[in-house]
């Protein structure tokens, strides 16, 4: 009987930066600098590369999470279909 077996998102995450060399901090920065425009702006959300960040503000100040968009650019597609 062949048991489930999951990866995390810790886990792919620390393999892209450790073995891929996905510059992690950079990619963060990013997605933080056009976050923080659209926040101060008064903006519920931003869209980025095809991708749609919800803000939500906490006692911790501001939470950014996704959103899946439709129209993905379709080079970022592809590694969605199955």
């Amino acid at each position: 009987m062949k048991r489930r077996f999951d990866v995390s998102d810790h886990a792919v995450l620390r393999w892209l930066e450790r073995v891929e060399g996905v510059n992690v901090h950079a990619i963060r920065r990013r997605i933080r600098n056009a976050c923080r425009a659209g926040a101060e702006a008064g903006a519920a959300g931003v869209q980025l590369a095809g991708v749609r960040f919800v803000l939500a503000t906490g006692a911790n100040g501001t939470v950014v999470v996704t959103t899946l968009s439709r129209r993905l650019r379709p080079h970022l597609a592809q590694g969605r279909r199955k």
